[in-house]
């Protein structure tokens, strides 16, 4: 026993016993703190994983509230919600379940209760729609059930300020804390707010006997692991703040078995405690040994787990040991590893990406934008928005199914445009947006690249389809020196577009429909009727046939007490925009049957052209006022005649039809304006009750000289002739343009060489001077 190698073996046995139980209480400590650590960062993981899930969902709202309050049948049918209940209903069951919503509900634009896709009590609560119009994580308790919702404003005419009504739509909460949730995450989910006396639990994984227990508890709000004690069990629970229950802050707990969330501690433990008894019966070399076999691997796996931890994730893989416990315990830290990258990288899946192409989504497009923006500030960067026109009729003809399968091809085709210096991705719906940076971009040139990329159809099992797209373009810094005004310098671009019916448009300053004097004289408009500023001015129409004026054309003009005379190109979108033309047009139909009736009393019985805008076709008052003026005024209807363009026309063709016939029913003539410029195809010509064409004057200002334009008017008259419509040629300026005019057979010649538009005292001189000509010329 006194032997130097008896008492080396037990000084060294002594030596690897104090290492041993050193090494234990040393990892058992650091052992425990990263475990909690572990399963607090898992706790945080989770809780982002939640709170994206159910972000995602409440976006998913918010995009589906813009299509419904952008559906036209929809703002229709709320418009006459009150009278047809069962059909706005039948609307917003469809919406509903496209965007996997549990219950939708609509109120005026005061608030007030419309309708609703459930039997829910709705005067139990009263909430402002216009807290919950943005996405966000907001919930709402209607009857028994909590709703995770969303609002979005309903605007009859849709560049107008006014909201005319709300839509919400809701998803119940007990639907979104939900068995996948609860898999994904491994962990119990509560929701809920705290109240006075207890916690509302608004939705919850836990069974009812603990969501009971849990609701008397007093949780720790700091954000940290706290124990809990359910039914004589224990456990751990982290709380998170996550969306609001009204204006109350909710609360999401994650409770977990503390067995459970410390599973890998008491494991490293019990191999530690049998790595002592064995160490003990062995020899110093085998004890020494083992103890730094041991000591190594766990040390390097406590480093591993910490960097993961704190979000940094290792590529190599763990070390490798002789011992089964160290061994299964790296495996398990390189597992844990792999499946927090995997969940990591499937929310952000979800968060970043476009489901149905797989595209980047809106928001990691503006997150790109924004660092573009910031480390190429010495370069431009250009922001292009292509809308697909009419692809609701594609939906709407073909089926949903064949509208997705389009909007891949689209991206497809879109993705052909990239390069190292551009980002491509679907900001939703049918809309879709690249980034370009680059030194001194030529606009013009990346629109009709892209615009080109339209030109070839597109085939979708087996069928053809011709697909437009209008393209809004603005590049940073020169249009906007933000993120946020070069995405809506690109919208207003885009906006224009449409409007103009151009296949692309360069965002100028002169697009902003939002500059402060055309907001003042949106408000001043109609003021402006009844301070008198608004006026008519005719030009007569000179029929070829018989060299007289038998019908002139009303125009109207403002003169502005301040800003002078003001274009009707600026003034008409305005009241357009504003719903105020159906008051202009109500002005110019009084005003032109008034005249037309004074003059019939010297004995003209000169026939007045009024010009109606799409907004007008689409009010079927238009025809009972018509009817009452020419009543009060003693008119023959064929001495009426309203132009209406062919863009007009093709806006609503079917409504446009209705009105059309109604009011050719009356005997009013119906004349196209603008002929040749529009989209109308001859199929929907005949259809329409038209009498007459106006051949735009962009084929006529250069008829005397321009052989292409002789070819088009002479084409267009003769067509007009086969359909025998009359045809009326406007902007004729000289006197060979209409006798040329005269030569091919057109009706009526309207423009500057025969009389500028004048006021109605200014006209009758001019009227009687033509007259008193005419009349000599016949005597000589």
């Amino acid at each position: 026993m006194h032997s130097l190698r008896n008492r080396i073996l037990q000084i060294m046995l002594l030596l690897l016993v104090t290492i041993v139980v050193v090494t234990l209480v040393t990892v058992r400590s650091s052992s425990l703190k990263h475990s909690t650590g572990q399963v607090l960062g898992y706790a945080h993981t989770s809780a982002k994983v939640v709170e994206d899930y159910i972000f995602n969902r409440a976006t998913n709202i918010y995009t589906a509230l813009q299509t419904t309050t952008k559906d036209f049948s929809v703002k229709s049918l709320i418009k006459t919600g009150k009278d047809d209940q069962a059909s706005l209903s039948s609307a917003l069951q469809s919406h509903q379940r496209r965007a996997g919503a549990d219950i939708i509900w609509v109120l005026d634009g005061q608030g007030r209760f419309i309708t609703s896709t459930s039997d829910q009590m709705y005067d139990q609560f009263f909430l402002s729609p216009v807290d919950y119009q943005d996405p966000g994580i907001r919930f709402i308790k209607l009857g028994n059930e909590y709703y995770l919702i969303g609002a979005a404003p309903v605007k009859f005419v849709e560049r107008s300020t006014n909201i005319n009504a709300w839509v919400l739509m809701g998803i119940e909460a007990n639907k979104i804390i939900n068995e996948q949730l609860v898999e994904l995450t491994d962990m119990q989910l509560s929701l809920f707010y705290p109240t006075d006396n207890n916690l509302e639990i608004v939705s919850s994984s836990l069974s009812d006997d603990l969501q009971t227990m849990l609701s008397q508890s007093s949780l720790n709000f700091e954000d940290d692991l706290h124990d809990l004690t359910l039914e004589g069990q224990k456990y751990v629970y982290l709380t998170q703040p996550l969306g609001l229950y009204y204006d109350a802050q909710m609360q999401l707990a994650l409770v977990t078995p503390r067995e459970k969330a410390y599973v890998s501690y008491y494991d490293q433990l019990g191999q530690l405690i049998g790595i002592i008894l064995i160490a003990a019966l062995m020899a110093f070399i085998t004890a020494w040994i083992l103890s730094k076999r041991i000591s190594d691997p766990i040390t390097t796996i406590v480093n591993v787990a910490n960097k993961i931890s704190g979000g940094e994730y290792v590529d190599k893989e763990m070390p490798k040991a002789s011992i089964t416990e160290v061994s299964s315990l790296s495996e398990a830290v390189w597992d844990m590893q792999d499946s927090i990258k995997k969940r990591e990288e499937e929310v952000h899946t979800l968060a970043y990406f476009d489901e149905l192409t797989g595209l980047p989504n809106r928001l990691q497009f503006i997150e790109k934008l924004k660092e573009m923006t910031d480390t190429h500030s010495h370069c431009d960067v250009a922001v292009i928005i292509i809308n697909l026109d009419r692809f609701q009729d594609i939906n709407d003809t073909l089926g949903h199914a064949m509208g997705d399968k389009l909007l891949v091809a689209v991206a497809e085709r879109l993705g052909t445009f990239l390069d190292d210096n551009s980002f491509f991705a679907r900001l939703g719906g049918d809309e879709y947006a690249f980034i370009v940076r680059g030194d001194e971009l030529d606009s013009q040139e990346l629109a009709e690249t892209i615009a080109a990329l339209f030109k070839e159809q597109f085939k979708i099992d087996a069928i053809e389809l011709d697909v437009y797209a209008s393209i809004g373009l603005a590049i940073y810094p020169k249009d906007a020196d933000d993120i946020s005004k070069l995405m809506q310098c690109a919208d207003i671009a885009l906006h224009n577009c449409k409007g103009d019916h151009k296949a692309y448009a360069i965002y100028n300053a002169a697009m902003n429909k939002h500059s402060v004097q055309r907001l003042n004289l949106t408000s001043e408009l109609r003021g402006s009727l009844a301070a008198g500023q608004l006026e008519l001015h005719y030009q007569p129409k000179l029929s070829l046939r018989n060299n007289e004026v038998e019908t002139v054309e009303c125009l109207i003009r403002w003169t502005h007490p301040v800003h002078g005379f003001i274009p009707p190109d600026d003034f008409i979108p305005l009241a357009e925009q504003t719903g105020a033309i159906r008051d202009v047009t109500h002005f110019a139909l009084t005003e032109a049957l008034k005249q037309q009736h004074a003059w019939r009393q010297k004995g003209w019985n000169i026939g007045m052209a009024v010009n109606i805008s799409a907004i007008d076709l689409i009010d079927m008052q238009l025809p009972v006022y018509v009817e009452k003026l020419l009543a009060e005024y003693d008119v023959d209807p064929t001495r009426l005649t309203l132009e209406v363009t062919e863009s007009a026309v093709m806006t609503d063709p079917e409504s446009a039809l209705k009105a059309l016939n109604k009011l050719h029913g009356m005997g009013i003539i119906i004349s196209i304006d603008d002929f040749g410029t529009g989209y109308s195809s001859m199929a929907q010509l005949k259809k329409m009750p038209v009498a007459e064409l106006k051949i735009d004057k962009a084929f006529v200002l250069e008829l005397a000289s321009s052989k292409d334009d002789q070819v088009m008017v002479k084409t267009l008259v003769a067509l007009a002739k086969n359909l025998s419509l009359q045809t009326v040629a406007e902007g004729v300026e000289d006197e060979t343009t209409l006798e040329f005019l005269t030569s091919i057979g057109c009706t009526k010649a309207q423009g500057f060489h025969m009389s500028r538009p004048l006021p109605s005292a200014k006209f009758d001189i001019w009227h009687q001077e033509f007259l008193d000509k005419k009349q000599t010329e016949q005597s000589a």
